[in-house]
């Protein structure tokens, strides 16, 4: 039996890998992770499973759904290419797969979506921003996998653990939080979130050996556009909808599948940005 860290260790590189390598179509992409890992297969199964609630597999095939979901929801792309996009050799595997993870066919969940924004209303109370010249960020995070509303307490349990060590590195304490996935087109309404702290002394970081219960983050340098809100006004859930909906429809730009990503600006006007990576 491996110790508890040790667990801990694997099972986040293993969703790291997994997540990275999301357009991978090749069958064997899990037991090319534990061969990475030097551990056998059915170990990762097992130890993964216990961990994240499902097997790598399940896990991996939830990934690429959310991708999918989010390009349906958000993007003009023909569904094939979707498909493609994400490793499926052809439009016809990605329905199958599609329609038993949502229960509907990807062409009608594309329509239902856009059918409900006919009358869209813009975004009032906030600040449309948009950073022409990306926005590259070196975090130290820890992911988080829960319902919407536990955000708040994923940042409370990592300010509490790690407050102290993050101290070391990002001074003053800049938070970022990454969402990885929209909740609503998860079957059981769970999010991808990673807790964030933004690293002001590059040079103290060890870039291959992070402080144990965290790992690195670098966010593309890309274009990102979003809003800005004042403070005490920043509804999460909200928000992230609010947003989507009017970048990818009111403004016609093309979504990516970065996280989207709040910057919170607590030591100045605090206010919290939320930017999504666009084309």
């Amino acid at each position: 039996m491996l110790p508890g860290t040790q667990t801990q260790f694997l099972v986040e590189k293993a969703v790291r890998s997994i997540e990275s390598g999301i357009d991978d179509g090749a069958v064997d992409y899990i037991r090319a992770i534990a061969r990475q890992l030097n551990i056998s297969h059915h170990h990762l199964h097992r130890t993964f499973a216990a961990a994240v609630g499902e097997p790598p597999g399940a896990y991996r095939r939830r990934i690429s759904m959310h991708a999918v979901a989010l390009r349906l929801q958000w993007s003009r792309e023909p569904i094939g290419r979707i498909g493609y996009a994400v490793g499926y050799a052809s439009q016809a595997a990605l329905t199958r797969v599609f329609e038993r993870f949502f229960g509907i066919l990807p062409g009608r969940y594309r329509t239902a979506y856009s059918r409900a924004r006919l009358a869209l209303p813009p975004v009032d109370h906030a600040q449309f921003v948009r950073a022409d010249d990306g926005l590259p960020l070196l975090l130290l995070a820890k992911r988080y996998r829960g319902h919407i509303e536990e955000i708040d307490d994923f940042w409370d349990d990592f300010l509490t653990r790690f407050g102290p060590v993050l101290g070391r590195y990002s001074s003053p304490l800049s938070r970022v939080g990454l969402i990885y996935n929209d909740w609503r087109a998860d079957p059981d309404n769970l999010v991808r979130y990673d807790c964030g702290a933004v690293v002001s002394d590059v040079e103290a970081l060890d870039m291959q050996n992070p402080p144990d219960g965290l790992h690195i983050v670098l966010t593309r340098e890309r274009e990102y556009a979003g809003y800005r809100f004042a403070a005490q006004s920043y509804d999460r859930k909200q928000a992230y909808v609010e947003v989507g909906d009017n970048l990818f429809y009111r403004r016609s730009l093309d979504v990516t599948e970065d996280p989207a990503i709040e910057v919170f600006d607590e030591a100045g006007s605090g206010k919290t940005t939320l930017l999504y990576a666009v084309e």
